[in-house]
């Protein structure tokens, strides 16, 4: 079945990728775009996709952490689509930024440039805390698959698991708040960050069992988990309805109401009743998330053959990432081949922990245990101990690094109070902390045994790493690299189109500028602390030469476009700047 499903995936792929490519290519004019939020298509993916990656390891490691049963395939499985779905929550912020080489801008740290990220911005929140999230899921990931050949590794998971079980929670609480500090009045309110993660967990879970479906088994307090999230997320809406008035109805139908068919059995004990209820749930919270993202959807543009495309192009490529290193790793995930068939996955969990037991007696982990009782205190546990220490370390981490940031001087002028830093303190502390650990698995102890291939791939990230880390600090000049061209033999009379102008300013200016020529205040003062004033007095003072240079040659944080524009072009968009500028002179210039 993994090989029809990887084809169809490469059927949504290809074409999606062409979308991809295209819209790239055109920028923010491509897809559909808000006309109040400025946001559209890309940023729908993201959250969706982000929602649906955090639902995989908080399974895993909430019943691990709470000592639910849950068997190895069902938890590789989750913790697997967690790490797939992040790589593509990954792309979409990216292209909404406009130039994929200048991310690293939202790091919190300073490069070459002098550019030091604004720490009070959502964006730097969500940049960080999902890059921890997924170093740290891909690590549990890894020391969960290396325990079934070295179950002294198995130790280790729990205190991971107790790292990740809030960080979940966290990171996509500081998503949430992307929305909820900012003027919509639709994205305000307390329970927004609850209503995200309930949401978040809903669909994370409908993923988890319909890729359960295709496994052929299924584990039936994930289906009832399922069901008590439509429950939740209903009550949610109805709330949301009588405070506010707004109400997705589609969304409502696909995620509230046609899930509650699981209680009848004909459907319930269905397979193919059971994945078709689980993509019931993901199409329709796909629709939430578009239209909470775009609350006045079709104002300014619509859902087209990009936006269908970037669609595609996601759902594609999650298939061949999932299933392909889901081929990989059967040996991992399967141990007699006698979980194949409408079995129980809690059925394969009790055999498990049985196996897991007798190892343990065999080779005398489990005498303390014994001696001890059932309940332990948990000062005293196994887990605390060994996290003791690198939970210590990863507090004294971020501590510094608070510490550190304060002293950076573009924070001289800038009115930061611990609620900008908070944000960034518990994924430090995570992060350093799991690291120690590693350490001290690896290095002390010596239980992390790897072969050749897993010691090349490790060099080989290391070295990418490095890579990524030099191009970071280099940054580059202030003045942006690229031909410099002279902007002498345009004056005010050189013919330009200024409808060609209008679509050029789009596709290239106004991820920034904002299509108004007023600033996408959204992105701009998230991204950029200072962003400069393109109103009247501005052009005047700066002069149409100079702006035709900026344009070509690049400066501070614009990039060069000289090499995609021509002089002409870069001519006609400073007339169109001004005409914007002209334009919103009579309502006060900003």
């Amino acid at each position: 079945m993994f090989r029809y499903l990887m084809l169809a995936g490469l059927a949504l792929f290809l074409p999606g990728l062409c979308a991809l490519g295209y819209s790239l290519y055109e920028g923010p004019s491509a897809w559909m775009l808000d006309s109040r939020t400025f946001w559209g298509t890309p940023i729908s993916l993201f959250v969706f996709w982000v929602g649906l990656a955090h639902a995989g390891t908080l399974l895993s490691a909430v019943f691990l952490a709470l000592d639910v049963k849950l068997d190895r395939r069902t938890a590789l499985i989750a913790e697997l689509s967690t790490l797939a779905s992040l790589v593509f929550a990954g792309i979409f912020p990216l292209m909404h930024l406009g130039y994929l080489q200048n991310f690293y801008m939202v790091a919190p740290f300073l490069d070459a440039r002098g550019n030091f990220a604004n720490v009070g911005s959502p964006l730097v929140w969500d940049f960080c805390c999902i890059a921890v999230y997924a170093v740290l899921s891909l690590v549990f990931f890894g020391v969960h698959l290396k325990a079934r050949t070295n179950p002294a590794l198995d130790k280790y998971r729990k205190p991971m698991a107790w790292l990740l079980f809030p960080l979940v929670l966290w990171v996509h609480t500081v998503v949430s708040l992307d929305f909820a500090t900012t003027f919509v009045p639709e994205w305000r309110g307390a329970f927004f960050p609850v209503y995200f993660i309930a949401g978040a967990i809903f669909s994370g879970i409908a993923l988890v069992n319909l890729l359960l479906c295709t496994e052929g088994y299924r584990v039936r307090l994930l289906e009832r988990l399922q069901l008590i999230c439509s429950w939740i997320l209903c009550a949610i809406w109805f709330w949301d309805f009588l405070l506010k008035g707004t109400f997705f109805a589609s969304a409502f139908i696909f995620a509230g109401v046609l899930p509650q068919l699981r209680l009848v059995s004909v459907v319930r004990e269905n397979r193919w009743g059971r994945a078709a209820l689980s993509v019931s749930v993901l199409f329709g919270l796909f629709l939430e998330r578009f239209y909470l993202v775009s609350p006045e959807y079709g104002t300014s543009s619509s859902f087209g053959w990009v936006d269908l495309g970037l669609v595609a192009f996601s759902v594609g490529g999650f298939m061949l990432l999932f299933f392909g290193v889901r081929r990989l790793l059967n040996r991992y995930a399967e141990n007699t081949g006698a979980y194949f068939g409408e079995v129980d996955g809690s059925d394969m969990a009790k055999v498990e922990e049985a196996e897991k037991a007798e190892r343990e007696a065999a080779s005398g982990l489990g005498v303390e245990k014994s001696k001890k009782g059932f309940y332990i205190q948990p000062w005293s546990s196994e887990e605390y101990r060994i996290l003791r220490f690198p939970l210590l370390v990863g507090i004294a981490v971020a501590l510094i690094f608070v510490v550190w940031a304060w002293g950076q001087f573009p924070f001289a002028n800038v009115e930061l109070s611990l609620a900008n830093v908070l944000p960034l303190i518990y994924p430090v502390i995570a992060l350093a902390t799991v690291m120690t650990l590693l350490v001290r698995i690896y290095f002390i102890e010596k239980t992390l045994v790897l072969h050749r291939l897993e010691k090349i791939l490790g060099v080989a990230i290391l070295i990418l790493a490095g890579a990524c880390a030099g191009t970071f600090f280099a940054g580059g000049a202030s003045e942006t690299s690229g031909a410099s061209v002279d902007a002498a033999g345009l004056n005010e009379n050189a013919s330009v189109d200024l409808v060609q102008s209008a679509l050029v300013w789009n596709a290239r200016c106004a991820t920034c500028h904002g299509a108004d020529g007023k600033f996408n205040e959204k992105f701009v003062r998230e991204y950029y602390p200072v962003p400069p004033k393109l109103n009247l007095q501005r052009l005047d003072s700066l002069g149409t030469d100079s702006l035709v240079k900026v344009i070509l040659n690049g400066r501070v944080n614009m990039s060069a476009y000289a090499n995609r524009l021509t002089p002409a072009e870069a001519f006609g968009l400073v007339n169109y700047m001004r005409s914007l500028a002209v334009r919103d002179s009579g309502e006060g210039a900003r």
